[in-house]
């Protein structure tokens, strides 16, 4: 059953900012902040980007069950690539895109 839909878009520039702030990091979990750790450096803005926007979305897609803070939220990459969420108790799909200075993504979360 759908429990929600989601949508974030963010500005790469922003998120590039905000990473001169350490405590910024903290929206990632362990495992993405051991990913975040082996990116390149001039593509970190963007992949932190489409995470954050990725997490936004899940957030505002499974608000009607509960709260979540951003780092319970943690969005990997299956075997092929395509970004993967892992929320306890909940199935979340979601979608990722970069164009420009932007990232979004769309998620949707379905009751187990």
């Amino acid at each position: 059953m759908l429990l929600g839909v989601g949508c974030d878009i963010v500005e790469i520039v922003r998120i590039k900012r905000a990473m001169e702030k350490e405590s910024f990091l903290r929206v990632l979990s362990e495992q993405e902040r051991k990913l975040f750790d082996r990116i390149p450096k001039e593509r970190r803005a963007e992949w932190l980007a489409g995470r954050f926007a990725a997490k936004e979305a899940v957030i505002k897609a499974v608000h009607k069950e509960k709260s979540y803070v951003l780092s319970a939220v943690e969005i990997l990459a299956d075997a092929a690539g395509a970004p993967t969420c892992y929320i306890a108790g909940l199935q979340v799909e979601v979608s990722i895109s970069h164009e420009k200075e932007y990232a979004i993504a769309y998620a949707a979360a379905m009751k187990e």
